[in-house]
């Protein structure tokens, strides 16, 4: 690792992708049915590929949120009382969380980059079935890995100049993509950091004293954050190449963090991930279901 100078894959990953490479096994992370299912549409599944980061988050984070000195009682609307930031292209508010938000971006990137280059070394034509996990170490350092199964096609031979697909969707539902004239693209990850300080009401609101109520702030809180990280994922589709998504997961974790001075916020962290999709002209037609069961050919009459 000494001599690794932090390009491409790092030197294990880079011996185990060439060992892959040279072998005649085959290896997969799908099961038996999505195997079967990917196979009937063309793909051979060649290697189990994968890409991890650990990326430091220490220091990422202001020490404030800037928002103190509103007045006791006074409330908070959405736009004084919370800052946020976005992974991508999404709306933006102020806050001093960029820093954190670029970390996990970049994790994210730097892992499905790595798991590209992977399947680049084993000859793949696309990624499916593409897991991503995130882990937290002491410290504020966060691992981000991306693993999936290597596909390569037995009918296109020459794929040179075609970028690898790459899908959070097992083998059946890829299948079924192809089947109706689907073909999945590429898989996104948006993640939204939204941050609002306890103010009087939130502070209230949450108290032992408060009734069996609705808390508006951190309901407002989670809807912004979820609603923001839904419109940047939108706005990373390529409209001439990409019409639609299928939507994975949407994930959401809100915690405190404490300020200093007495002061606290309350974060409200959202990652969304999807398959982006595209017309591949090829759909199958098939005959409708019929009501009536022919005795005869309706072809022949015998």
């Amino acid at each position: 690792m000494a001599d690794w100078d932090g390009k491409g894959l790092p030197p294990a990953a880079q011996r185990r992708v060439e060992s892959a490479a040279a072998s005649s096994l085959r290896s997969s992370l799908l099961s038996i049915t999505a195997n079967t299912g990917i196979e009937s549409v063309g793909y051979r599944p060649v290697s189990e590929v994968m890409g991890s980061v650990v990326l430091s988050t220490y220091g990422a984070v202001m020490p404030s949120c800037g928002v103190y000195n509103q007045g006791y009682g006074t409330p908070f609307g959405m736009n004084a009382g919370m800052s946020g930031v976005r992974m991508g292209g999404g709306q933006q508010f102020y806050g001093g969380y960029e820093p954190y938000v670029d970390v996990i971006n970049r994790g994210w990137t730097v892992a499905m980059n790595r798991m590209l280059t992977e399947s680049k070394a084993v000859n793949a034509h696309g990624v499916v079935g593409v897991q991503l996990t995130q882990r937290r170490f002491e410290g504020g350092a966060i691992e981000f890995m991306a693993m999936g199964t290597a596909v390569r096609s037995t009918v296109v031979k020459d794929h040179h100049g075609r970028d690898i697909f790459t899908t959070h969707l097992d083998g059946q539902d890829v299948s079924k993509l192809l089947h109706h004239g689907w073909m999945p693209v590429r898989l996104l990850v948006e993640v939204t950091v939204a941050v609002r300080h306890d103010d009087y009401n939130t502070l209230t609101q949450g108290s032992m004293f408060a009734p069996n109520a609705e808390l508006t702030g951190f309901s407002d809180l989670a809807n912004s954050a979820r609603s923001s990280a839904r419109q940047s994922l939108r706005r990373h589709l390529k409209p001439k190449d990409e019409v639609g998504m299928i939507i994975d997961s949407l994930d959401s974790n809100i915690f405190r963090n404490e300020m200093g001075q007495g002061h606290s916020d309350h974060l409200c962290e959202v990652r969304v991930v999807g398959t982006t999709i595209a017309q591949s002209g090829q759909a199958e037609t098939r005959m409708q279901p019929l009501s009536i069961i022919y005795l005869k050919s309706r072809k022949t009459g015998a």
